[in-house]
């Protein structure tokens, strides 16, 4: 028999797996936080972390900097949403923008290294597809 606890199904954890696949295939490295409602992408390089998160309401994307500090925090939310990645070029052009407070010389952006030592524990962030 079943019961409404048994057929929920998270929704916001879907649209990020669903997201995460999508990314994955366009030749990106995805990862996923134990929740399954956020994670982050990064290219290759692993020199640069694009955060996404599917919260529902307002689904999100943020740059990252760091290491992070009380006086510049973590990082930026982008003008536009995980919904608006549909191209490489998309992809690419979100993980390597750049804090409109800032000038092109920036060169304080968090690396997987970095993302992974400060909140991977908390996150239990695992690669997408591993």
């Amino acid at each position: 028999m079943k019961t409404a606890q048994t057929e929920y199904v998270d929704y916001r954890a879907r649209a990020a797996a669903e997201f995460a696949e999508r990314i994955t295939a366009l030749g990106f490295t995805v990862y996923l936080a134990e929740s399954g409602r956020y994670g982050f992408i990064t290219d290759n390089t692993e020199k640069r972390v694009l955060s996404f998160s599917f919260d529902g309401i307002e689904n999100a994307l943020s740059g990252n900097y760091g290491p992070p500090s009380t006086q510049s925090g973590t990082g930026w939310r982008l003008d536009f949403g995980p919904e608006s990645l549909q191209s490489k070029e998309d992809v690419r052009r979100a993980l390597y923008a750049l804090p409109a407070f800032c000038g092109n010389g920036w060169k304080y952006l968090t690396t997987v290294k970095q993302h992974l030592a400060e909140y991977g524990a908390s996150s239990r962030y695992t690669k997408h597809g591993a």
